[in-house]
């Protein structure tokens, strides 16, 4: 996969016909932007809508952690969509840069929360209180197969990796795909074309990465310290409907070393792939990006968000292998 040199410009992109001032969803500025027919850089797809998103105010640097959680994807074998850092050097705004996951004539989206919304009564859809293991397996199962259990908890794996707490019940969901059957497979079903359901890649990954500690505490995050971060993470999602309590990051990987021995084998193999060397120099390359000054990654947020990622790594495999 090529990496970034340079920041990419997107003042002179064109501005997506629907969205163009500000994307509707979730809490962080954001808007849709179209990639040049022609791109300079060799990361960016032509002629493609991209997601624009600024940090949270109280927080300028948090863009970076949709870059980094991209990497991360990259280097456990997790599908997530492509991001790069950007700036618009007409308003001076610092941001990720989102490749758009799906060919919206081709294919269609709908996030979990859809059919949350329809399975459980009065769903709180602000806090998304109701969103549970459970239920998502349940519709998982129902549209993937028995084999969805694989990729829904390599996305929990995942997220346990980055410490994202925010994969809420629109932040995950299926992409229908439409093809025509062939000719003899219509006549028998009645049917021209058929439906395929797979996971989406995992998108926004941006409340992760330990973004809301400020650089001036890093100094007083001993070991200790570090572990008891980690250890109360939590994921977005609950046990089930009658147990709306917030699954543990580290809880829900010893819960799979428990019940799924195939699943715990397949993210062991996961973990065990991560290129640390890698990683470290992938980070220092970050670093060296000449955004503008203001948004730059600091060589401290960087090591503390590589030291913060090696030991949570650390940590899930303990929790893989202790009942075995």
């Amino acid at each position: 996969m090529p990496i970034q040199l340079n920041p990419i410009d997107i003042a002179e992109w064109r501005r997506h016909r629907e969205f163009s001032e500000a994307y509707p969803e979730g809490a962080r500025p954001k808007r849709l932007v179209v990639s040049p027919y022609d791109p300079i850089q060799d990361v960016i797809r032509p002629d493609w809508q991209y997601m624009f998103k600024l940090s949270d105010e109280k927080y300028p640097e948090q863009y970076w952690a949709e870059l980094i959680a991209y990497q991360i994807g990259l280097l456990l074998n997790i599908d997530v969509p492509p991001a790069h850092a950007a700036f618009d050097s007409m308003t001076g705004e610092c941001g990720s840069l989102s490749e758009w996951f799906y060919t919206p004539d081709e294919e269609v989206f709908f996030a979990a929360g859809y059919f949350f919304y329809r399975e459980i009564k009065n769903f709180d859809k602000d806090r998304g209180t109701q969103h549970n293991l459970l239920t998502a397996q349940k519709l998982s199962i129902d549209f993937i197969g028995d084999n969805q259990i694989f990729d829904f908890w390599s996305m929990l794996m995942f997220d346990a990796v980055i410490g994202n707490t925010d994969r809420h019940q629109d932040n995950w969901g299926y992409l229908i795909t439409s093809s025509p059957n062939t000719k003899s497979v219509a006549r028998r079903k009645g049917e021209q074309y058929g439906l395929r359901l797979k996971f989406a890649p995992w998108f926004d990954n941006g409340t992760s990465l330990g973004y809301q500690i400020l650089e001036r505490k890093f100094s007083q995050w001993d070991a200790f310290r570090l572990d008891n971060f980690i250890r109360k993470g939590t994921h977005h999602i609950r046990w089930a409907p009658d147990n709306l309590v917030q699954v543990g990051h580290l809880e829900s990987m010893d819960f799979i070393s428990k019940h799924n021995p195939k699943v715990r084998a397949l993210i062991l193999r996961k973990l065990k792939q991560f290129d640390t060397a890698h990683f470290i120099n992938f980070m220092e390359q970050l670093v060296d990006l000449p955004m503008p000054p203001h948004a730059r990654l600091t060589k401290a947020r960087a090591n503390f968000v590589i030291r913060l990622t090696l030991r949570r790594i650390e940590l899930i495999t303990e929790k893989l292998n202790a009942h075995h």
